[in-house]
């Protein structure tokens, strides 16, 4: 089992990317259900979210906490309602996992796509950062 120790320097090892991107998809497989209470088993409730033009942007770009984080990078409402997420991809990458999908309206089969590259320490995502799709 791998502890929930944050890792220090170096690579990631094996273990630890297999264990990144089950929690990863944990947690996009939450959002699809729509089951908030899975969703915060696997997501800090600190989590940031990293703007995709944040190097043009006259702030940081960044957004803290989960509420903030639902509703931009997943396109949630104040009431929690949105898109649904469908996630197709999901790749490792150095520190991280990327992740590629689409954001489906109702009746829709072709949305508007996205791609999230999410950070995981301890066993749940501590940073998503959004690109342009």
């Amino acid at each position: 089992m791998i502890s929930g120790r944050p890792r220090q320097d170096g690579p990631p090892a094996a273990g630890e990317l297999a264990e990144d991107v089950t929690t990863v998809r944990a947690a996009y497989r939450a959002l699809e259900d729509g089951d908030e209470q899975a969703l915060r088993r696997y997501i800090s409730p600190q989590v940031e979210w990293v703007h995709p033009a944040v190097t043009r942007l006259p702030f940081d770009g960044t957004l803290r906490g989960l509420p903030s984080v639902l509703r931009a990078a997943f396109r949630r409402g104040e009431d929690g309602n949105g898109p649904r997420v469908s996630a197709d991809t999901f790749l490792e990458i150095g520190d991280g996992v990327l992740v590629a999908g689409r954001f489906l309206e109702d009746g829709e089969n072709d949305g508007a796509p996205f791609l999230h590259e999410c950070s995981v320490r301890g066993g749940r995502i501590e940073r998503i950062r959004e690109y342009l799709a």
